[in-house]
C-alpha cells in the first residue's frame, strides 16, 4: 500500500504548475536530481497521479541498472503502455512511421532487416528519432502526456539521445517528461547538459526532508509518535533521507522498546542485510537469485534459477513481501522494492556464487525462451558475460555479438559499440581469429556510426592487420570499406587511403566485385586529400569494372566516387553523363536515394552553366526523392540548393529563411557541415545586403563563420573564404594575413569543388590587397573558364556571379580596359539571361566604373546611365552595398563633368579662393583688375551650382583640383 508523501509540499507545486504549463501547449522537461532513496520515484508517483486528475495520461519507463535491458529500454516501456491506450499501430500506419519505429519498439512494431557492418547510418537514426517524435506528438493531440524516466543515470546512451530528440522537436506538445536521476552516480553523458540548455527545460534538487517531516515519516512506519530527541538522532544519522529514515524506522520496530537506543547502523547496506538473515532459508534464496537478474524478475526465471517448486518459490515471494523487501510489479512479476535493496542483497554474494547464478540465469533464459529468444539477447548477453570462465568464452562472447548486432539493427551505435568491445574484451586464446576480425568490423561499424571517426578507424586497422595476418583479403577489403572519408581530416582519410591500398593489394584480381567497391572508396579517400592525379585514374577504374560486373549496388558506389573526382569545373559535361546515369540507376533499381543524388549533381551542374531554370527543376526532383528518402540530410540537401538558387536570383529573405531552415533541419543531428553551410549562404547573401544589415553577419557572426572553415587542414578555400568575408566587413589587416597564409598563387592547389571560388575570392582580394601580379596569375586561371559561373561542384555552397564579372574586374584593375569591358558585357548579358538580378545590378555598377576610368569618347555618358540603372536595380532588390557604390561613382562623373567646366584661369581662381584670398587680392596675385576677379569668382559659383565662397574653398579641397586640366 503506497504511504503518504511527507515533506515535499514545495516540490509537488513546481511540478504542478510544470503541468498547467503542459496543459497549455508548453512542453515542459523537468530534470529530477538526489541521492539515492531521497525519494524521486514517490514524486514521480505523485505527480502521475495529479496528471491523471488533470485528464492527462501518465507513462512511466525504468532504466535498468544491469546493463542487460535492450536499448531504448525505458522508452519501450513507455511505448507498450501507451500502445493500450493508443492504437500506435494505426497510427503509425497512417502516418507511414512503421518502418522507422520497428527498430526502436520491435515488440510493438514489425521487426527491422538484419545488421551487417555495411549497413546503417546516422540518418537511419535520426527518420527512427523523428517518427518515434511525431508518434509522441499524435498521441500528445488525443490527450496531454506526462512521462516518467526513472533511474535515467543507468540509461543507455541512445535511450538519452531521443530523450534529447524530443526535446529539441516537441517543445509546442503537451507533453511533460519528468526525468530522475541520482546525484552521486556519474552523469549521464553530456546529454543533460545539453537538455539543461534547452528552453523548455527545468532542474529540480531533492534534498533531505526537514527533521518535523522525518517525524511525521517514523510515526506512519511505527504507528505511534516518536520523541523529539529521537527523530533529531534520526534526521542527523539519515541527513532527512526518507528510504534512510524509513530503514531506521524498521529497526527501532525491531527493538524491544521504544525508548530503546538507536542501534542501527549508518550503512544502509548492512541493515537491509540483517533484515535478510531473518527470513527462512528458501526466501534469502530466492530473493539472492533475483538479485543478479535485476531490479525486476519473474517467478518462471528464478524458480528455474533455484530448482524450487513454484509453491515454494511463491511463499517464499510472500514472505519476503510481507518484510518489505519486494513488492509486485506494475506490469506482473516481481521487483525490490528499491535499487538499494536489490545492491545490498547482491553485495552479499560471493564470488563464485554470483559468477554461477548468472551462469544458472543464462541457462534458465536460454530454457525458458528457446522458442524467441530475440527479446532476451541483452539479458544473455549480461549473464552469460558475467559467467563466463576459462574454456567457455566462445559461448558468451557468441551471445555478446548477438547482442550488439541486434543494437546495430535498432540503430543503438553506442550500444553496439560497448557490446562489440565487451565481447572484445572477453575473448581469449579459444577464440579463432576470424572471428575477432569480424568483432572489430562490427566495433569499427558501431563506433564510426556514433561520431567516433579516429575509434572506429582504430578498430578497422587492427581488422586489417589481423586479416592480412591471417590471409583473409576479403575481410581485409571490409575493414577498409567500413569508415568514410570525411572532409577535412586528412589523417582519417590518409588512414583510409593506406586501408584501401593495402586491400587493393591483398584482393588482386580475385574478387572483381570486392576490387570496384575498394578502388571507388579508394578515389574518394584520395579525391578528399586532394590528390586529384591518383584520385581521378582510380574512379574511371572502379567505374569500367562497375559496367563490367553489372552489380547495381557496385555501380552506384562508383558512380558516386566518380561525381566526386569530377567536381571540379573542368569535367563539367562528364558530370552531367554521371548524373544523367545515376538517376537511370535510381529508376532501374527503384531507389529514390539514387535518383535523389542524381537530380542534386545536375543541379550543381545546372548552375555552373548558369542555367537556373533547369536548377529549378532538379531541385524539385530531387525534392520529391526526398520525401521519400526521408530524414534530415536529405531534406538539407535539397533546402540548402533552394537556398541558393533564391540567393542567386535576389530573393534575399527566401534565402535566409531556406538557409536557416537547413541549418535547423540538420543541426539536431551534430552533423559537422550544418554550421559551415549556414555560414556559407548568409555570408554570400550579405555579399549583397551588407553584412551589418545580415544580423547574424555581423562582425561576432564573421568570427563565427571564420572559425567554422578554418581548422587544421591548409586547405586554399579555408583561408580564402573568411578573408574574403573579413575584408568586406573592413577589417583588412586580418584579411591579409589569411590571404598571405595561402603562399604564392602558383602554388595553390584548391580542391576541385572549390576552384572557381577560390580563384574569384582571389581576384577581390589580390585586387583589394594592390598585389598586381596576384590579379594577373588569377587572372590567367580564371579564363579558361570565361562564359560558366562561379559555384561549388560538390553542393550548393553560394553563387557568386559569372566568371567574366571577376575576369573584367581583375582586368580593370590591370588597366587593360578594352578586355574588362567586353568581359563585363558578357557577364551583364548572362546575369540576364539566367535571372541573376542582384549580380546584374553589380555588374553594371562594375562596367560603369571601368568606362569612367578609360574617359574614352562617350564613355563618361553610358557610365552615368549604367550608374544610375545598378543604383536603381541595388535600391529596389535591398542592395545598399552595390547601391552605396553605384552613388560614389555617379557623385565622382558628375563631380568631374562640373570641374571640366572651368577654364585653366577659373581653376586658378578657385585654388585662390579656397586659399582665403579675396578678390582683390586674387586680382594682384594674377595681375587683373579687381572686376575681372569678381566676374571669375561668380563664373564659379554658377558653374558648379554653389552658394557661396566658402563652398568653392570646401570643392577645391575635396577634390584637391584634381581633374586634368583642358
Amino acid at each position: 500500500m503506497q504511504t503518504e508523501l511527507v515533506g515535499r509540499e514545495t516540490e509537488l507545486a513546481f511540478l504542478d504548475q510544470c503541468l498547467a504549463e503542459v496543459l497549455d501547449r508548453h512542453a515542459r522537461l523537468v530534470l529530477c536530481r538526489g541521492e539515492p532513496g531521497i525519494g524521486k520515484t514517490r514524486l514521480a508517483e505523485e505527480v502521475l497521479a495529479l496528471a491523471a486528475g488533470r485528464g492527462a495520461t501518465g507513462l512511466s519507463g525504468v532504466a535498468d541498472e544491469s546493463a542487460g535491458a535492450p536499448p531504448y529500454w525505458p522508452w519501450r516501456q513507455i511505448l507498450r503502455s501507451l500502445d493500450k491506450l493508443v492504437d500506435l499501430t494505426a497510427i503509425a500506419r497512417e502516418h507511414e512511421l512503421s518502418a522507422d519505429l520497428a527498430a526502436i519498439a520491435p515488440d510493438v512494431f514489425a521487426a527491422g532487416a538484419a545488421w551487417t557492418p555495411a549497413n546503417g547510418s546516422p540518418e537511419d537514426r535520426f527518420r527512427q528519432f523523428d517518427a518515434f517524435g511525431q508518434l509522441l506528438g499524435h498521441a500528445c493531440r488525443c490527450a496531454p502526456l506526462v512521462i516518467v524516466l526513472d533511474d535515467a543515470h543507468w540509461a543507455d546512451q541512445p535511450s538519452l539521445l531521443l530523450l534529447r530528440h524530443l526535446a529539441r522537436t516537441l517543445r509546442d506538445a503537451r507533453l511533460l517528461v519528468l526525468v530522475n536521476y541520482r546525484a552521486t552516480e556519474p552523469a549521464p553523458g553530456s546529454v543533460i547538459v545539453e537538455l539543461l540548455r534547452e528552453p523548455l527545460t527545468r532542474q529540480l534538487d531533492l534534498r533531505g526532508l526537514p527533521a518535523e517531516a522525518v517525524g511525521r515519516q517514523l510515526a506512519m512506519v511505527l504507528g505511534y509518535d516518536v520523541s523529539a530527541s529521537q527523530v533529531q538522532q534520526v534526521h542527523a544519522l539519515t541527513g532527512g533521507n526518507p528510504f534512510f529514515a524509513g530503514e531506521v524506522a524498521r529497526a527501532l520496530a525491531a527493538a524491544t522498546s521504544a525508548s530503546a537506543p538507536l542501534s542501527v547502523t549508518a550503512n544502509v547496506r548492512e541493515a537491509i542485510s540483517a533484515r535478510l538473515d531473518r527470513l527462512s532459508a528458501d526466501s534469502a534464496r530466492l530473493l539472492r537469485a533475483a538479485s543478479v537478474v535485476g531490479p525486476r524478475f519473474s517467478l518462471a526465471v528464478v524458480a528455474s534459477m533455484t530448482g524450487l517448486p513454484a509453491a515454494r518459490c511463491l511463499a517464499a515471494l510472500d514472505e519476503a513481501v510481507a518484510a518489505g523487501l519486494v513488492e509486485t510489479g506494475s506490469s506482473g512479476g516481481y521487483q525490490f522494492v528499491h535499487t538499494l535493496v536489490r545492491d545490498a542483497v547482491e553485495a552479499g554474494l560471493g564470488t563464485s556464487e554470483r559468477t554461477r547464478l548468472h551462469r544458472t540465469a543464462a541457462e534458465s533464459l536460454e530454457e525458458l525462451h528457446a522458442d524467441r529468444l530475440e527479446p532476451h539477447l541483452f539479458e544473455l548477453a549480461r549473464h552469460w558475460a558475467a559467467a563466463a570462465v576459462e574454456g567457455d568464452r566462445s559461448r558468451a562472447v557468441g551471445w555478446i555479438r548477438r547482442a550488439a548486432e541486434a543494437a546495430m539493427r535498432q540503430h543503438a551505435y553506442e550500444e553496439g559499440a560497448r557490446l562489440f568491445h565487451r565481447a572484445l574484451d572477453s575473448c581469449w586464446s579459444e577464440y579463432e581469429d576470424e572471428g575477432r576480425v569480424h568483432l572489430l568490423l562490427g566495433l569499427g561499424a558501431a563506433r564510426h556510426l556514433s561520431s567516433d571517426i579516429p575509434g572506429g578507424l582504430a578498430a578497422c586497422g587492427e581488422a586489417a592487420e589481423l586479416a592480412a595476418r591471417i590471409g583473409r583479403p576479403d575481410l581485409l577489403a571490409e575493414a577498409a570499406l567500413v569508415t568514410e572519408p570525411v572532409y577535412g581530416l586528412a589523417e582519417v582519410n590518409g588512414r583510409i587511403q593506406q586501408l584501401c591500398e593495402d586491400a587493393l593489394r591483398a584482393v588482386g584480381t580475385s574478387s572483381l566485385e570486392r576490387r570496384a567497391r575498394v578502388l571507388a572508396r579508394f578515389a574518394e579517400a584520395c579525391d578528399y586529400l586532394d590528390d586529384v592525379e591518383t584520385a581521378r585514374p582510380a574512379s574511371e577504374a572502379a567505374l569500367a569494372l562497375a559496367e563490367q560486373l553489372g552489380d547495381p549496388a557496385v555501380l552506384e558506389a562508383a558512380l558516386r566516387a566518380r561525381q566526386l573526382t569530377c567536381a571540379g569545373p573542368d569535367a563539367l559535361d562528364e558530370r552531367s553523363v554521371v548524373a544523367d546515369r545515376m538517376i537511370g540507376l535510381g529508376s532501374e533499381l527503384g531507389s529514390p536515394n539514387a535518383r535523389m543524388w542524381g537530380h542534386l549533381w545536375r543541379v550543381d551542374a545546372a548552375f555552373q552553366r548558369g542555367d537556373f531554370a533547369g536548377a529549378a527543376r532538379d531541385l524539385e526532383a530531387a525534392g520529391r526523392s526526398a520525401e521519400q528518402v526521408r530524414g534530415p540530410l536529405a531534406r538539407w540537401h535539397v533546402l540548402r540548393g533552394k537556398a541558393m538558387l533564391a540567393q542567386a536570383q535576389a530573393r534575399f529573405d527566401d534565402a535566409r529563411r531556406l538557409a536557416e531552415e537547413a541549418f535547423a533541419t540538420l543541426a539536431p543531428t551534430g552533423h559537422p557541415s550544418a554550421p559551415m553551410m549556414r555560414s556559407a549562404l548568409l555570408s554570400m547573401t550579405a555579399h549583397h545586403v551588407g553584412y551589418l544589415a545580415e544580423g547574424a553577419a555581423s562582425h561576432d557572426a564573421v568570427d563565427s563563420a571564420v572559425g567554422d572553415l578554418t581548422g587544421p587542414t591548409a586547405a586554399v578555400i579555408q583561408a580564402l573564404a573568411p578573408a574574403f568575408w573579413l575584408f568586406e566587413v573592413g577589417r583588412v589587416p586580418e584579411a591579409a594575413a589569411l590571404y598571405r597564409s595561402c603562399g604564392p598563387v602558383t602554388e595553390w592547389r584548391p580542391a576541385q569543388h572549390s576552384t572557381l571560388f577560390c580563384y574569384a575570392t582571389g581576384v577581390v582580394l589580390a585586387v583589394g590587397l594592390d598585389a598586381a601580379d596576384d590579379v594577373a596569375r588569377l587572372r590567367e586561371l580564371l579564363q579558361p573558364y570565361a562564359g560558366e559561373h562561379v559555384v561549388s561542384g560538390a553542393g550548393p555552397v553560394g553563387y557568386l556571379g559569372p566568371v567574366d564579372l571577376w575576369l573584367g574586374v581583375a582586368a580593370g584593375y590591370l588597366g587593360l580596359f578594352a578586355d574588362a569591358i567586353a568581359h563585363l558585357e558578357h557577364a551583364a548579358k548572362a546575369c540576364a539571361v539566367a535571372g541573376a538580378a542582384g549580380f546584374h545590378a553589380e555588374v553594371q555598377c562594375e562596367l560603369a566604373d571601368v568606362l569612367a576610368r578609360r574617359d574614352g569618347p562617350g564613355d563618361r555618358t553610358r557610365a552615368k546611365a549604367l550608374a544610375g540603372e545598378s543604383l536603381r536595380q541595388a535600391r529596389v532588390l535591398g542592395m545598399p552595398p552595390v547601391a552605396a557604390k553605384a552613388s560614389r561613382l555617379i557623385e565622382r562623373l558628375e563631380d568631374a563633368r562640373s570641374a571640366s567646366r572651368l577654364t585653366p584661369r577659373e581653376r586658378e581662381v578657385a585654388e585662390l579662393v579656397a586659399e582665403g584670398l579675396t578678390n582683390r587680392e586674387i586680382a594682384g596675385r594674377l595681375q587683373l583688375s579687381d572686376r575681372t576677379a569678381q566676374n571669375h569668382v561668380q563664373h564659379i559659383l554658377d558653374k558648379l551650382d554653389l552658394p557661396n565662397r566658402g563652398q568653392i574653398a570646401v570643392w577645391v579641397t575635396s577634390h584637391k583640383m584634381s581633374m586634368p586640366v583642358e
